[in-house]
């Protein structure tokens, strides 16, 4: 059914977000719950923000048992409306994997810190849906927004401060995961691969090889023509892609789609940073934590300093990745600075698809056009990647990240490594 919102948009609803269903999570939160008064169904943001799923605050008036009036909030993340989309994101087994993490893992990664002595909590609370069938449809968790949780404005990237933040966080739970893994052993295939379907996506990867290529004058980076054509016929498609086992590289569970807007931040009254969540874990992957740092770094650290500290942050997180893991007591020798640096250059075929697929959503304007659809559409939306492609941002970025990213050998075809579909 459609809800109609206070700002008149229309919402594309399924019937069954509706008062009955959420009883089950009041009844949790209220011991003397009686009724729902009133259920609103809000968007949470423009076109542009979210692209795999669709995020909805569901806002209730209830009333207690005593007669006082309550007024709470849940998010609600559920299947797009477009049938092509919705059969897309149930075939990569999105909310298989994040009703996994939020359930199994990170109550277990947060009590391996409190056994150590240490208080974190890595992201908003779940609420596990009971007995309705609709686990490979929705998720609902705390709506993080009640307690001052935001996100930053994703156009104008994270400062040093935010950045060293978000690292932080990634940092401890990567060595948690490194723990546990440690303790009990592997993590299900579920864990393999970013995307679970193995559709056949290299007409989209030429597609947008093509738009790229055809933007270097804009970029003044014409000279990487036939570098960018030569290396874009072999690279794999890093979403779909198993990691290749690397004889002692240190792994991690990655977060996997570690980019802004799935950073949330707390602040205290002085403006400062009090507390970094994580949010959707729909695409974790267990492989070296390079993949999160090339992603998150280059697609959402401000311009200013994205290159010019990009090693300082390798390191930075270095520091607090192997804190976390003295103090989890990782039973093999620490991962080394110099090992960090040697697997962003093994795991370098991260970069391209940052840059030329997530860093263009990133820096492009809200826009209807804005959703999976219109991306990964081959026949009618050239035109749309295209125009990512040419926005102002992008333009400034590439002139500076295509030459850099180039100079330490990252678009050399014959470097690829052997990923597997």
């Amino acid at each position: 059914m459609a809800q109609t919102t206070k700002d008149k948009t229309e919402l594309d609803v399924p019937h069954w977000l509706c008062r009955s269903f959420f009883e089950q999570f009041l009844r949790r939160d209220f011991e003397n719950f009686e009724k729902i008064s009133k259920l609103e169904v809000l968007p949470t943001g423009g076109n542009g923000e979210n692209y795999t799923t669709v995020l909805l605050r569901v806002r209730l008036e209830i009333q207690l048992k005593d007669g006082k009036q309550a007024t709470t909030s849940y998010m609600a993340k559920i299947l797009p409306a477009s049938p092509t989309s919705q059969q897309l994101v149930q075939s990569w087994k999105v909310f298989d994997k994040e009703h996994n993490t939020y359930s199994n893992y990170l109550p277990e990664f947060e009590q391996m810190f409190r056994d150590a002595g240490k208080e974190i909590t890595f992201g908003a609370k779940y609420y596990k849906i009971q007995n309705s069938g609709l686990e490979n449809e929705a998720v609902i968790l705390e709506d993080l927004g009640n307690s001052g949780f935001r996100n930053i404005k994703r156009q104008d990237g994270m400062d040093k401060e935010h950045t060293q933040a978000t690292l932080e966080k990634l940092a401890q739970f990567h060595a948690a995961s490194a723990v546990r893994y440690e303790r009990k052993g592997e993590y299900p295939d579920l864990y393999d691969r970013n995307l679970l379907n193995g559709e056949d996506t290299a007409e989209f990867q030429e597609k947008l090889a093509k738009s790229l290529i055809s933007c270097l004058p804009l970029y003044e980076a014409t000279h990487l023509a036939n570098v960018l054509k030569e290396y874009t016929a072999v690279a794999p498609d890093m979403y779909q892609s198993y990691a290749p086992r690397r004889e002692n590289e240190f792994c991690v569970l990655n977060h996997g789609d570690a980019w802004c807007n799935n950073i949330m931040f707390q602040y205290d009254d002085n403006g400062r940073i009090r507390d970094t969540y994580l949010v959707d874990f729909q695409m974790s992957r267990y492989c070296s934590p390079a993949q999160d740092l090339i992603y998150l770094l280059l697609s959402s650290v401000n311009y200013d300093i994205k290159v010019d500290k990009f090693h300082y942050f390798i390191q930075y997180y270095h520091e607090k990745l192997t804190e976390s893991l003295k103090l989890l007591q990782y039973p093999k020798p620490l991962p080394s600075l110099k090992g960090l640096h040697k697997a962003i250059f093994d795991n370098s075929e991260w970069v391209y698809p940052v840059i030329s697929l997530l860093l263009p959503v990133v820096l492009m304007d809200s826009s209807e056009e804005a959703n999976m659809d219109t991306i990964m559409d081959n026949d009618s939306n050239a035109d749309f990647r295209k125009t990512m492609l040419r926005t102002p941002r992008i333009i400034n970025q590439l002139k500076t990240l295509l030459p850099w990213a180039h100079n330490l050998g990252f678009f050399e075809a014959s470097s690829v490594s052997p990923y597997r579909k």
